[in-house]
């Protein structure tokens, strides 16, 4: 290893040689500190991937698929991940309302739809981003022994001091030129297409307008709740739509009648007011056949005689239900 580079605990230093150009006509080092990644909450990809300090500003996922791959021949970079890019997954919002099959559908909340909100973003307007000076950057290889191999090659030619020039050979038209066509790039796509920049948008307000649904629907179910005292806290604001109105009350009344299962009776007033409902339903359905009746002897001879006989034995039922009824109310008062 030359000298002027600087050592790291834990970590392994890799020396890479900037091509002379016609403003630096010496070539220059530029080292690269690497280690396993070991975040403070472990993910499944941790185990298979690289930890790298102070990439160069011109750093793309080509440029490390290269080094890992080609130059240093040690492993297979599956992505890469920059430290300004925001490394949230998209929810499983979309993968959620497609799943068609009979398992339970995992309900999606408002969270889920604001994390698909922030990875919404409009179509860039440089072909090629720089990284800042002293950026890191997550390497995830295929697999661990992929990834163990990089390093152990990445040792072998820091300490033999291997000669990797960066960038070397690689495919000029997979990769965007820097300088002036950078900035001609640039200007052109300021106004990116109409179709592209419709979709962006459209997609961001859809999404923003569930989350402002999923956000009323949970704080109308959470203050519709009543508390341990019975009572509700009422809250002033825009009501829902109906739809989403119609499933909070519906799983507001499942919720009741499973509580109140079993307590039917429990109060004396509950068996009174039982009583009366039965004594006005059998007075409603006296008055009824009462009016049957009536029809019945007002036609005379143009019905059968066992329907009028059969209509009279329900009537003499119904006044003896009705009779006992008054009586068990008379002697309860």
């Amino acid at each position: 290893m030359k000298a002027g580079s600087v050592e790291i605990p834990g970590y392994t230093t890799l020396p890479v040689q900037f091509p002379a150009t016609s403003l630096t006509p010496e070539p220059a080092t530029h080292y690269l500190y690497i280690r396993p990644h070991e975040p403070r909450i472990p993910d499944p990809d941790s185990t298979r991937s690289l930890f790298i300090v102070n990439v160069p500003i011109d750093t793309t996922e080509l440029h490390l698929r290269h080094l890992f791959g080609t130059q240093l021949s040690a492993g297979r970079v599956e992505r890469v991940q920059f430290e300004d890019v925001p490394t949230k997954k998209r929810t499983a919002a979309t993968s959620t309302e497609t799943n068609t099959s009979k398992k339970k559908r995992k309900r999606v909340t408002a969270d889920d739809f604001e994390q698909h909100l922030d990875a919404i973003s409009l179509p860039s307007t440089w072909d090629r981003k720089l990284q800042k000076s002293g950026a890191h950057a997550i390497v995830i290889f295929a697999d661990r022994p992929s990834m163990e191999s990089s390093l152990k090659a990445s040792t072998k030619a820091a300490k033999r001091g291997t000669s990797i020039t960066w960038g070397e050979n690689l495919p000029s038209d997979r990769l965007p030129a820097l300088g002036l066509s950078r900035y001609a790039a640039h200007e052109r796509l300021q106004y990116p297409e109409r179709g592209t920049l419709l979709r962006a948008v459209n997609e961001f307000m859809t999404t923003f307008s569930a989350v402002s649904e999923a956000r009323k629907r949970e704080d109308h179910k959470r203050y519709a709740v009543p508390d341990e005292d019975g009572f509700v806290t009422v809250q002033h604001g825009p009501k829902l739509n109906s739809v989403a109105r119609e499933d909070e009350m519906r799983e507001l009344l499942e919720k009741q009648k499973k509580k109140g299962e079993g307590l039917e009776d429990f109060y004396r007033f509950q068996s009174r007011e039982k009583r009366k409902e039965r004594q006005n339903r059998l007075l409603k359905r006296f008055d009824e056949d009462k009016k049957k009746l009536a029809d019945i002897k007002a036609r005379r001879g143009k019905i059968r005689v066992s329907t009028f006989s059969s209509i009279q034995s329900s009537l003499a039922n119904l006044s003896r239900s009705l009779s006992k009824l008054v009586y068990r109310s008379m002697a309860f008062w």
